[in-house]
């Protein structure tokens, strides 16, 4: 049986003229992290990069497909991920963990 996630937190940044929202799923069995759907684009300048949707999930990206008739997302993993949108979402998403699992001590 596949794992049930929930989604239990929003995020959105920027560094620079990269932008990114997430949003957080968790295991509902073990409360760990079960992955992040994301959502980077850049404005006004290089590296030019259109809206693109992830699913990122224990250091791979995947292409993510929302089926909104059927309420379900597909993906696919994205082998070819421009390598610094890769490093920028690495980095937005380390740094919201880090924010979540201090609140979660609180």
């Amino acid at each position: 049986m596949a794992d049930q996630l929930e989604m239990i937190r929003s995020f959105v940044g920027h560094e620079d003229n990269l932008n990114m929202w997430a949003k957080l799923f968790i295991s509902k069995t073990g409360r760990t992290v079960g992955g992040w759907l994301v959502d980077s684009w850049s404005t006004f300048g290089a590296p030019y990069w259109r809206p693109q949707l992830h699913w990122f999930d224990k250091n791979k990206f995947f292409q993510a497909y929302i089926d909104f008739d059927r309420g379900e997302m597909h993906r696919s993993e994205d082998k070819d991920i421009d390598p610094k949108r890769a490093a920028f979402i690495r980095k937005m998403v380390e740094k919201w963990e880090l924010e979540w699992l201090q609140d979660e001590a609180k």
